[in-house]
């Protein structure tokens, strides 16, 4: 084989050949010997490629007259599959006015150095520090979705200090303004003042003022939520159970597997077609470990009783639970809903909704809440922590690698039957 040939091969290998839509796995799967993989419609033009690096590129392919270009969207994984989608149909809605994007894009840059570039007359203020702190550190130093989770957090509650001068005298405004926000939200209030203080150091380091930065842990009061301890005893799932179809089918099928199951609601969220395993007798979702939290195996989670009903009624559409803009649906869709019935916002959004009977729960909770009362149920501990997927502490953990897998199909159906019995449920 002459050096032409071997040349020629490798540009060959590197051509794109994927013509199914793009997937997850597929995404993940990805190395740099292999070709770009590349959506297809209605996404034609969204790409990922992996670089010699390690690291993989979405980028938007278009043509513009017979000239061929391309934008980065951002790098997996802190843009998943379904974000990437989201901000490719963004700049395709532009493309489709005949907007070329590249040069959107580029003004848009243009435009935020611009206004962070101008002469300080009116002062330094909180809101130049915040810009100026994004763009030119954050966006060279953060993933893309951690730097526009920054700056959507400051821009939303950055609210009156946005126009005051960076200068002395400003702890206790600082600590009020921050307090304020902990009462929303003790973690938002906790990143606002990680950030707010980071910005400030940035400028005093850069020249852009000689006010060192006066923020401390003390500013804002204690910000540590601390370990949630909540579990729902039988008397609350009575009453809760029974009260679910208030939310909407999509979130108590995700609160129910969650209760059933003992998951994590985030994993509940990402359930899809390929995971499933339908037996002669029995079905199981199969996890693999680099989607778990803690990716220490792959997860086995027999379906038994209510939860086999809902994988049979979600199964065939790849997603069990599909957002609207592409992928599955965030975690924090279920906490929005749950908070909107809480009865605790005054937002008038929420003013009409039917307020549940159960009061200071999260999702999380359900988890805690299936785990306890396994116990109560006298399931044998290392069952009950094999159904949680936690790993066996020490000595025991080393040397008992038995799975468990009909132990848990039991008792999770004891579990489940009694969470039947509690709620007045009976089986299709």
């Amino acid at each position: 084989m002459t050096q032409n040939t071997i040349v020629r091969s490798v540009v060959i290998s590197r051509k794109p050949q994927h013509r199914k839509p793009l997937s997850s796995l597929a995404v993940k799967g990805l190395k740099w010997e292999m070709a770009d993989l590349a959506d297809v419609p209605p996404h034609e033009g969204l790409r990922v490629k992996a670089n010699k690096s390690g690291s993989k590129s979405w980028y938007y392919r278009y043509r513009v007259g017979n000239k061929l270009r391309q934008i980065t969207l951002g790098s997996y994984p802190s843009m998943d599959l379904a974000e990437a989608r989201e901000e490719y149909r963004k700049f395709k809605k532009l493309r489709d006015t005949n907007i070329d994007p590249k040069i959107s894009q580029q003004q848009d840059k243009e435009l935020l150095k611009r206004s962070i570039g101008k002469s300080d007359v009116e002062g330094h203020t909180f809101q130049r520090m915040i810009e100026r702190y994004i763009v030119e550190k954050l966006e060279n130093t953060r993933q893309p979705k951690g730097t526009r989770e920054v700056q959507r957090i400051m821009e939303k509650d950055l609210g009156v200090l946005a126009a005051v001068v960076v200068g002395d005298g400003l702890k206790t405004t600082i600590h009020n303004h921050i307090f304020e926000i902990s009462k929303r939200s003790k973690d938002v209030a906790r990143v606002f003042r990680r950030e707010l203080k980071c910005a400030w150091q940035y400028a005093f380091n850069t020249g852009y003022t000689n006010i060192p930065c006066p923020i401390n842990s003390d500013i804002g009061g204690k910000l540590k939520q601390g370990q949630r301890r909540r579990v729902l005893t039988d008397d609350e799932l009575s009453e809760l159970l029974p009260w679910m179809h208030n939310y909407s089918e999509t979130v108590r099928d995700v609160l129910t597997l969650t209760l059933y199951t003992g998951l994590r609601s985030g994993e509940v969220c990402r359930l899809r077609d390929d995971w499933l395993v339908e037996g002669v007798e029995a079905w199981s979702i199969v996890i693999p470990s680099h989607e778990m939290k803690i990716p220490h195996a792959d997860h086995v989670v027999p379906l038994v009783g209510r939860a086999l009903e809902i994988a049979r009624k979600r199964r065939g559409s790849g997603y069990w639970f599909k957002s609207r803009t592409g992928g599955h649906i965030k975690q924090k869709v279920l906490g929005v809903e749950v908070y909107s019935h809480s009865g605790r916002s005054k937002a008038k959004t929420y003013k009409a909704q039917t307020i549940c009977p159960v009061i200071d729960w999260s999702p999380n909770d359900l988890r805690k809440t299936a785990r306890t009362h396994l116990a109560k149920l006298k399931c044998p501990y290392e069952i009950g922590e094999k159904i949680l997927h936690h790993k066996l502490l020490g000595v025991a953990g080393l040397y008992n690698q038995y799975n468990y897998e009909e132990e848990r199909r039991e008792w999770l159906t004891t579990l489940g039957d009694h969470f039947d019995r509690l709620g007045g449920q009976t089986h299709e």
